[in-house]
């Protein structure tokens, strides 16, 4: 029997490891089976409440040489700060939902064009519809960073304050239009 033991004792050990991966893998299992059940339930983006102080800046308006864009530009409630560029694919993708929210006339909104040159930006508007109340540039992408943009489009929502409350990474959808009017009337 003692020559048996350490044989035991490893059969033992060997089963009791089997039995714990088993187990750990399962619960791995299940939780990526919520994660991708929850995720199917609603997968497209959203608006996601944030709280950026905007420090007071200076953008010169694309249209207007004497004009600019700054935090005093916000005195309304709120209103949409869009950053987009002519050669950007997913801001053209978006750019009917932005002429939609403009017809609404629920909410001002700002175009600030991120690295763009400016006679293609005109002629993007031009050929488009212009849903923007101005449209600065930001052609060196330094406001930019200022909120950690990463990438266009990009939309913020700006309180009265100047103060970024609300954040949407990408292009706006058909939903986005329901998450702004919603939000707005929560105000």
């Amino acid at each position: 029997m003692k020559k048996y033991l350490p044989f035991l004792i490893l059969i033992f050990l060997v089963s009791l490891i089997a039995v714990s991966t088993y187990k750990i893998n399962n619960k791995q299992v299940d939780a990526e089976n919520l994660e991708n059940q929850n995720s199917k339930e609603d997968s497209s983006p959203h608006f996601i409440k944030t709280k950026i102080s905007l420090p007071d800046f200076s953008l010169p308006d694309l249209f207007k040489e004497n004009e600019i864009l700054s935090k005093k530009t916000f005195q309304k409630k709120y209103s949409l700060v869009n950053f987009f560029a002519s050669w950007c694919t997913t801001c053209r993708a978006e750019h009917d939902i932005l002429l939609r929210l403009k017809s609404e006339g629920i909410i001002d909104i700002y175009g600030i064009a991120f690295r763009d040159i400016d006679e293609n930006t005109k002629k993007f508007l031009d050929q488009h519809g212009n849903p923007y109340t101005q449209v600065a540039k930001d052609s060196k992408g330094l406001f930019s960073k200022i909120i950690n943009l990463n990438a266009v489009p990009e939309t913020l929502i700006i309180d009265q304050n100047g103060d970024v409350v609300m954040r949407y990474r990408g292009n706006l959808q058909e939903s986005s239009l329901d998450e702004i009017r919603k939000f707005l009337q929560l105000k």
